[in-house]
Protein backbone atom coordinates (compact mmCIF):
# COMPACT_ATOMS: atom_id res chain seq x y z
CA UNK A 1 0.00 0.00 0.00
CA UNK A 2 1.21 3.72 -0.83
CA UNK A 3 1.91 5.59 2.35
CA UNK A 4 -0.24 9.04 0.55
CA UNK A 5 -3.59 9.10 2.47
CA UNK A 6 -5.89 11.88 1.93
CA UNK A 7 -8.26 12.24 4.80
CA UNK A 8 -12.14 13.24 3.59
CA UNK A 9 -14.28 15.18 6.17
CA UNK A 10 -16.82 18.37 5.46
CA UNK A 11 -13.73 20.92 5.97
CA UNK A 12 -12.03 18.82 2.68
CA UNK A 13 -14.68 20.15 0.12
CA UNK A 14 -14.48 17.06 -1.49
CA UNK A 15 -18.30 15.83 -2.34
CA UNK A 16 -19.16 12.31 -1.47
CA UNK A 17 -21.37 11.91 -4.73
CA UNK A 18 -20.71 11.06 -8.19
CA UNK A 19 -17.20 9.40 -7.75
CA UNK A 20 -16.47 5.74 -8.48
CA UNK A 21 -13.90 5.14 -5.85
CA UNK A 22 -15.02 6.61 -2.72
CA UNK A 23 -18.22 8.13 -1.00
CA UNK A 24 -21.81 6.94 -1.61
CA UNK A 25 -23.12 5.22 -4.41
CA UNK A 26 -27.09 5.80 -5.65
CA UNK A 27 -27.78 3.21 -8.08
CA UNK A 28 -31.68 4.11 -7.91
CA UNK A 29 -32.58 1.51 -5.55
CA UNK A 30 -33.32 1.19 -1.55
CA UNK A 31 -29.12 -0.04 -1.40
CA UNK A 32 -27.22 2.97 -0.52
CA UNK A 33 -23.39 1.97 -0.96
CA UNK A 34 -20.36 3.48 0.96
CA UNK A 35 -16.77 3.47 0.27
CA UNK A 36 -15.32 4.69 2.68
CA UNK A 37 -11.09 3.58 1.90
CA UNK A 38 -9.36 3.02 -0.94
CA UNK A 39 -6.57 0.98 1.11
CA UNK A 40 -6.31 -2.77 0.63
CA UNK A 41 -4.25 -5.26 2.19
CA UNK A 42 -4.04 -7.83 -1.13
CA UNK A 43 -3.34 -6.54 -4.59
CA UNK A 44 -5.32 -9.69 -6.36
CA UNK A 45 -4.13 -10.42 -10.08
CA UNK A 46 -7.68 -10.08 -11.13
CA UNK A 47 -8.93 -7.24 -9.88
CA UNK A 48 -11.03 -4.83 -11.67
CA UNK A 49 -10.25 -1.39 -9.52
CA UNK A 50 -6.67 -2.73 -9.63
CA UNK A 51 -6.83 -1.90 -5.99
CA UNK A 52 -3.63 -2.64 -3.37
CA UNK A 53 -1.20 -0.23 -5.27
CA UNK A 54 -2.76 3.31 -6.01
CA UNK A 55 -0.13 6.39 -6.20
CA UNK A 56 -2.72 7.93 -3.30
CA UNK A 57 -5.22 6.30 -1.27
CA UNK A 58 -8.24 8.23 0.66
CA UNK A 59 -9.99 7.85 4.00
CA UNK A 60 -13.40 9.15 4.42
CA UNK A 61 -14.83 10.75 7.78
CA UNK A 62 -17.94 8.58 9.14
CA UNK A 63 -19.47 11.66 9.94
CA UNK A 64 -19.36 12.98 6.65
CA UNK A 65 -20.74 9.55 5.07
CA UNK A 66 -23.37 9.61 8.01
CA UNK A 67 -24.42 13.19 6.92
CA UNK A 68 -24.77 11.86 3.10
CA UNK A 69 -26.57 8.81 4.02
CA UNK A 70 -29.12 10.87 6.08
CA UNK A 71 -29.58 12.90 2.98
CA UNK A 72 -30.34 9.83 1.11
CA UNK A 73 -32.65 8.47 3.83
CA UNK A 74 -35.04 11.38 3.22
CA UNK A 75 -34.83 11.08 -0.19
CA UNK A 76 -35.57 7.68 -0.83
CA UNK A 77 -37.91 7.10 2.36
CA UNK A 78 -36.91 5.75 5.97
CA UNK A 79 -38.42 2.20 5.51
CA UNK A 80 -36.79 -0.99 3.67
CA UNK A 81 -33.10 0.36 3.39
CA UNK A 82 -29.85 -1.11 2.87
CA UNK A 83 -26.56 -0.30 3.78
CA UNK A 84 -23.76 -1.91 1.37
CA UNK A 85 -19.93 -0.94 2.38
CA UNK A 86 -18.12 -2.05 -0.74
CA UNK A 87 -14.63 -0.16 -1.17
CA UNK A 88 -12.11 0.09 -3.97
CA UNK A 89 -9.93 -1.68 -0.84
CA UNK A 90 -10.54 -3.67 2.07
CA UNK A 91 -13.33 -2.64 4.49
CA UNK A 92 -11.66 -4.29 7.49
CA UNK A 93 -8.60 -1.83 7.70
CA UNK A 94 -10.86 1.16 7.71
CA UNK A 95 -10.05 1.87 11.96
CA UNK A 96 -13.78 3.45 12.02
CA UNK A 97 -15.62 0.68 10.76
CA UNK A 98 -17.28 -0.48 14.51
CA UNK A 99 -18.59 3.66 14.83
CA UNK A 100 -19.74 4.11 11.11
CA UNK A 101 -21.84 0.22 11.93
CA UNK A 102 -23.06 1.96 15.25
CA UNK A 103 -24.42 5.50 13.66
CA UNK A 104 -25.79 3.45 10.64
CA UNK A 105 -28.17 0.75 12.93
CA UNK A 106 -29.29 3.81 14.33
CA UNK A 107 -30.52 5.26 11.63
CA UNK A 108 -34.50 5.22 11.08
CA UNK A 109 -35.47 3.00 7.72
CA UNK A 110 -32.51 1.01 7.64
CA UNK A 111 -33.19 -2.46 8.24
CA UNK A 112 -29.54 -4.56 6.73
CA UNK A 113 -26.71 -3.67 6.57
CA UNK A 114 -23.95 -5.42 4.62
CA UNK A 115 -19.99 -5.69 3.70
CA UNK A 116 -17.80 -6.80 1.13
CA UNK A 117 -14.57 -8.00 2.45
CA UNK A 118 -11.70 -10.81 1.58
CA UNK A 119 -11.78 -12.08 5.22
CA UNK A 120 -8.81 -12.21 6.09
CA UNK A 121 -8.45 -9.53 9.01
CA UNK A 122 -11.09 -11.21 10.48
CA UNK A 123 -11.08 -11.95 13.59
CA UNK A 124 -12.76 -13.44 17.12
CA UNK A 125 -12.74 -10.26 18.27
CA UNK A 126 -13.54 -8.55 14.82
CA UNK A 127 -16.73 -10.40 14.52
CA UNK A 128 -17.77 -9.68 18.13
CA UNK A 129 -17.29 -5.99 17.39
CA UNK A 130 -19.54 -6.20 14.15
CA UNK A 131 -22.59 -8.10 15.84
CA UNK A 132 -22.33 -5.42 18.66
CA UNK A 133 -22.60 -2.96 16.15
CA UNK A 134 -25.87 -4.81 14.38
CA UNK A 135 -24.07 -5.94 10.87
CA UNK A 136 -26.57 -8.34 9.04
CA UNK A 137 -24.42 -10.28 5.87
CA UNK A 138 -20.84 -10.52 5.51
CA UNK A 139 -20.25 -11.44 1.28
CA UNK A 140 -16.30 -12.90 1.91
CA UNK A 141 -14.52 -12.92 -1.68
CA UNK A 142 -13.12 -16.43 -1.40
CA UNK A 143 -12.36 -18.18 -4.69
CA UNK A 144 -10.78 -21.87 -3.74
CA UNK A 145 -10.59 -24.05 -0.90
CA UNK A 146 -7.19 -24.65 -1.43
CA UNK A 147 -4.64 -21.95 -0.20
CA UNK A 148 -2.24 -22.33 -3.09
CA UNK A 149 -5.07 -21.48 -5.75
CA UNK A 150 -6.32 -18.20 -3.88
CA UNK A 151 -2.17 -17.19 -3.01
CA UNK A 152 -1.73 -17.23 -6.81
CA UNK A 153 -5.35 -15.59 -7.39
CA UNK A 154 -4.61 -13.04 -4.68
CA UNK A 155 -1.18 -12.63 -5.78
CA UNK A 156 0.33 -13.22 -2.14
CA UNK A 157 2.26 -15.75 -0.06
CA UNK A 158 -0.36 -16.71 2.60
CA UNK A 159 -3.68 -17.41 2.94
CA UNK A 160 -4.71 -19.34 5.41
CA UNK A 161 -8.38 -21.02 4.29
CA UNK A 162 -8.74 -23.05 7.31
CA UNK A 163 -9.12 -19.68 9.48
CA UNK A 164 -11.47 -18.16 7.25
CA UNK A 165 -13.60 -21.24 7.45
CA UNK A 166 -13.53 -20.97 11.23
CA UNK A 167 -13.91 -17.42 11.27
CA UNK A 168 -17.67 -18.20 8.57
CA UNK A 169 -18.39 -20.45 11.52
CA UNK A 170 -18.08 -18.03 14.01
CA UNK A 171 -19.84 -15.69 11.89
CA UNK A 172 -22.96 -17.36 11.50
CA UNK A 173 -22.72 -18.63 15.35
CA UNK A 174 -23.28 -14.52 16.01
CA UNK A 175 -26.23 -14.05 13.86
CA UNK A 176 -24.36 -12.63 11.12
CA UNK A 177 -25.49 -13.89 7.64
CA UNK A 178 -22.72 -15.14 5.20
CA UNK A 179 -22.29 -15.15 1.57
CA UNK A 180 -19.12 -16.69 0.10
CA UNK A 181 -18.91 -14.77 -3.19
CA UNK A 182 -16.28 -16.37 -5.58
CA UNK A 183 -15.05 -15.37 -8.82
CA UNK A 184 -15.40 -18.22 -11.62
CA UNK A 185 -12.52 -17.98 -14.02
CA UNK A 186 -13.33 -20.35 -16.40
CA UNK A 187 -10.53 -23.03 -17.00
CA UNK A 188 -9.22 -21.91 -13.99
CA UNK A 189 -10.81 -22.35 -10.81
CA UNK A 190 -13.98 -24.82 -12.20
CA UNK A 191 -12.92 -27.52 -9.81
CA UNK A 192 -12.91 -24.86 -6.67
CA UNK A 193 -15.98 -23.38 -7.32
CA UNK A 194 -17.52 -27.16 -7.41
CA UNK A 195 -16.10 -27.32 -4.16
CA UNK A 196 -17.06 -24.05 -2.51
CA UNK A 197 -20.72 -25.41 -3.65
CA UNK A 198 -20.23 -28.57 -1.91
CA UNK A 199 -19.12 -26.92 1.23
CA UNK A 200 -21.79 -25.02 1.27
CA UNK A 201 -24.06 -27.77 1.38
CA UNK A 202 -22.20 -30.00 3.71
CA UNK A 203 -22.67 -26.97 6.17
CA UNK A 204 -26.01 -26.31 5.44
CA UNK A 205 -26.51 -30.17 6.31
CA UNK A 206 -25.11 -29.41 9.98
CA UNK A 207 -28.38 -27.21 10.70
CA UNK A 208 -27.40 -23.87 9.27
CA UNK A 209 -30.41 -22.58 7.17
CA UNK A 210 -30.31 -21.44 3.31
CA UNK A 211 -30.25 -17.53 5.03
CA UNK A 212 -27.30 -18.05 7.10
CA UNK A 213 -24.68 -19.50 4.39
CA UNK A 214 -25.83 -18.28 0.78
CA UNK A 215 -23.52 -18.61 -2.19
CA UNK A 216 -22.93 -16.07 -5.19
CA UNK A 217 -20.58 -17.08 -7.90
CA UNK A 218 -19.87 -14.21 -9.88
CA UNK A 219 -19.11 -13.24 -13.35
CA UNK A 220 -15.16 -12.48 -14.20
CA UNK A 221 -14.78 -9.71 -15.58
CA UNK A 222 -12.45 -6.72 -17.65
CA UNK A 223 -12.03 -3.56 -17.14
CA UNK A 224 -9.23 -1.13 -19.30
CA UNK A 225 -8.05 -0.18 -15.78
CA UNK A 226 -8.08 -3.21 -13.78
CA UNK A 227 -5.74 -6.04 -13.31
CA UNK A 228 -6.24 -9.12 -15.85
CA UNK A 229 -5.64 -12.80 -15.66
CA UNK A 230 -3.31 -14.31 -18.53
CA UNK A 231 -4.71 -15.80 -20.87
CA UNK A 232 -8.42 -16.07 -19.41
CA UNK A 233 -11.07 -14.35 -21.27
CA UNK A 234 -14.35 -13.52 -19.51
CA UNK A 235 -17.71 -15.21 -21.01
CA UNK A 236 -20.68 -14.07 -22.11
CA UNK A 237 -23.44 -13.04 -19.81
CA UNK A 238 -25.41 -16.07 -21.93
CA UNK A 239 -22.68 -18.59 -21.37
CA UNK A 240 -22.34 -17.59 -17.33
CA UNK A 241 -25.95 -17.90 -16.88
CA UNK A 242 -25.70 -21.57 -18.64
CA UNK A 243 -22.57 -22.80 -16.75
CA UNK A 244 -24.96 -21.77 -13.62
CA UNK A 245 -27.68 -23.83 -14.91
CA UNK A 246 -25.79 -26.72 -14.96
CA UNK A 247 -24.10 -26.32 -11.72
CA UNK A 248 -27.71 -25.80 -10.22
CA UNK A 249 -29.15 -29.36 -11.65
CA UNK A 250 -25.81 -30.79 -10.58
CA UNK A 251 -25.65 -30.04 -6.93
CA UNK A 252 -29.62 -29.50 -6.65
CA UNK A 253 -28.71 -25.61 -5.77
CA UNK A 254 -29.87 -22.55 -6.12
CA UNK A 255 -27.02 -20.15 -7.67
CA UNK A 256 -28.49 -17.30 -10.01
CA UNK A 257 -29.38 -14.56 -7.70
CA UNK A 258 -31.18 -11.45 -8.71
CA UNK A 259 -32.12 -8.36 -6.91
CA UNK A 260 -35.44 -10.23 -5.39
CA UNK A 261 -33.01 -12.37 -3.53
CA UNK A 262 -32.00 -9.41 -1.43
CA UNK A 263 -34.98 -7.83 -0.93
CA UNK A 264 -33.93 -4.89 -3.81
CA UNK A 265 -36.31 -2.63 -5.61
CA UNK A 266 -36.57 0.45 -6.83
CA UNK A 267 -36.69 3.73 -5.10
CA UNK A 268 -36.14 7.31 -5.92
CA UNK A 269 -32.16 8.58 -6.63
CA UNK A 270 -30.27 11.75 -6.33
CA UNK A 271 -30.29 14.32 -9.76
CA UNK A 272 -26.75 14.10 -11.85
CA UNK A 273 -28.02 17.48 -12.84
CA UNK A 274 -29.19 16.06 -16.02
CA UNK A 275 -25.36 15.88 -17.75
CA UNK A 276 -24.94 14.57 -20.88
CA UNK A 277 -22.00 12.77 -22.25
CA UNK A 278 -19.77 15.86 -24.35
CA UNK A 279 -21.28 18.24 -22.32
CA UNK A 280 -18.91 21.14 -21.51
CA UNK A 281 -19.41 22.31 -17.57
CA UNK A 282 -17.07 24.47 -15.38
CA UNK A 283 -15.99 22.61 -12.12
CA UNK A 284 -13.38 23.39 -9.57
CA UNK A 285 -10.48 20.65 -9.11
CA UNK A 286 -10.56 20.16 -5.46
CA UNK A 287 -8.35 17.27 -4.82
CA UNK A 288 -5.50 14.50 -6.35
CA UNK A 289 -6.95 11.13 -7.64
CA UNK A 290 -5.78 7.94 -7.35
CA UNK A 291 -3.16 8.05 -9.85
CA UNK A 292 -1.08 11.14 -11.46
CA UNK A 293 -3.97 11.40 -13.91
CA UNK A 294 -6.20 11.46 -12.03
CA UNK A 295 -7.96 14.16 -9.79
CA UNK A 296 -11.68 15.11 -8.26
CA UNK A 297 -13.62 17.58 -9.69
CA UNK A 298 -16.29 19.94 -7.57
CA UNK A 299 -19.46 20.01 -9.23
CA UNK A 300 -21.16 21.81 -6.76
CA UNK A 301 -21.40 20.92 -2.82
CA UNK A 302 -23.16 17.61 -3.32
CA UNK A 303 -22.24 16.50 -6.54
CA UNK A 304 -18.28 15.78 -7.09
CA UNK A 305 -16.83 14.09 -10.93
CA UNK A 306 -13.38 12.13 -11.39
CA UNK A 307 -11.35 14.04 -13.52
CA UNK A 308 -9.00 12.16 -16.42
CA UNK A 309 -6.29 14.22 -17.09
CA UNK A 310 -4.98 14.10 -20.91
CA UNK A 311 -1.44 13.05 -21.36
CA UNK A 312 0.98 14.56 -21.09
CA UNK A 313 -1.04 16.13 -18.30
CA UNK A 314 -0.21 15.25 -15.04
CA UNK A 315 -1.37 16.17 -11.67
CA UNK A 316 0.40 18.87 -9.66
CA UNK A 317 -1.05 20.80 -6.36
CA UNK A 318 -1.16 23.78 -8.22
CA UNK A 319 -4.70 22.92 -9.90
CA UNK A 320 -6.00 22.64 -6.41
CA UNK A 321 -8.50 25.38 -6.08
CA UNK A 322 -8.36 26.05 -10.29
CA UNK A 323 -11.79 26.64 -11.95
CA UNK A 324 -11.45 24.47 -15.53
CA UNK A 325 -13.96 23.95 -17.92
CA UNK A 326 -13.81 19.80 -18.79
CA UNK A 327 -15.66 17.42 -21.02
CA UNK A 328 -18.20 14.54 -20.00
CA UNK A 329 -16.94 11.76 -21.20
CA UNK A 330 -19.21 9.38 -18.50
CA UNK A 331 -22.73 10.51 -17.42
CA UNK A 332 -24.22 7.28 -16.04
CA UNK A 333 -27.60 7.41 -14.74
CA UNK A 334 -27.65 4.01 -13.66
CA UNK A 335 -25.51 4.57 -10.68
CA UNK A 336 -24.83 8.32 -10.66
CA UNK A 337 -21.41 8.06 -11.53
CA UNK A 338 -19.91 11.00 -13.74
CA UNK A 339 -16.06 11.22 -15.52
CA UNK A 340 -14.68 13.78 -17.29
CA UNK A 341 -11.77 14.31 -19.52
CA UNK A 342 -9.49 17.62 -19.13
CA UNK A 343 -8.03 19.56 -21.12
CA UNK A 344 -10.40 18.78 -23.63
CA UNK A 345 -9.16 20.39 -26.47
CA UNK A 346 -6.33 19.75 -27.73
Amino acid sequence: MNDKIQYIDKTSRIPLMGVDFLGVIDRGTNVIELKPLTLCNLQCKYCFVSSGNYDNNFIVDSNYLIEKVLDLVRLKGDYGLEIHLSPYGEILLYKEIDSLLNKLSNIKGISTISMQTNGLLLSKQVINNLKKSNLTRINVSLNSLKEETDCYLCNCTKYDVEKLIKNMYTLMNSGIQVLIAPVWFPGENDKDIEDIIEFVLKVRSEGYSKSQLQIGIQKYLIYKTGRTLKKIQPKTWDYFYLYLSKLEKKFKIKLKLGPNDFGIHKRKRVSTLNLQENDLIKIEIVSRGRWENECIGKINDFLGIKVLLKKPFIFTDELIGKVVEVKVIKANYKDNLLTALFPHNL
